[in-house]
């Protein structure tokens, strides 16, 4: 297993977030942005922001502000010197996965 901390961006300033996980060594780097991907896409929903790409132009038209073009995922492997000031208790909790 290898610890990573995934980033999450809505497209609008104030609501980035990151999350930490612990993966399998066997994981591709297509899998981990994927993972950082549906992770980015699932915190915006949060927010009632959808990315452009899931909607037709009509949706999007009526509603813009609902949607982004600006989501964003990503990951890192995980330095707790780098990473750990992102949460609240400064320790982060990991969600293992696989």
């Amino acid at each position: 297993m290898k610890k990573i901390m995934v980033g999450m961006h809505t497209g609008y300033c104030g609501m980035d977030s990151w999350e930490f996980f612990e993966v399998p060594e066997s994981m591709t780097e297509d899998e981990l942005y994927k993972l950082a991907w549906d992770c980015a896409v699932q915190h915006a929903e949060m927010y009632g922001i959808y990315p452009e790409c899931y909607y037709s132009e009509e949706d999007v038209a009526q509603d813009p502000e609902s949607y982004s073009d600006n989501i964003e995922g990503w990951w890192e492997i995980y330095d707790p010197e780098q990473h750990d000031g992102h949460t609240i208790t400064g320790t982060p909790h990991f969600t293992q996965l696989g």
